[in-house]
């Protein structure tokens, strides 16, 4: 059962990711501004990014805890 709610967790995440990278939400980022001299484009695909990773390893983490039990 619990690996049943991990994997719609990473099926919700990977959608959520997708969702985060079309067309609308990057048209919002990609404006002609900067941020301490950083495209605010170029930002937001980093720190969604970064912020995936931290996710996925936080995620893999735990599975991996489990599978040492």
């Amino acid at each position: 059962m619990q690996s049943k709610l991990k994997q719609q967790k990473l099926t919700l995440f990977s959608i959520l990711l997708l969702v985060l990278f079309t067309y609308p939400f990057i048209s919002v980022a990609n404006r002609a501004a900067l941020v301490a001299g950083i495209p605010v484009l170029f930002l937001y695909i980093l720190i969604v990014w970064i912020i995936a990773i931290i996710i996925l390893y936080r995620l893999a983490e735990r599975k991996q805890k489990k599978l040492d039990e």
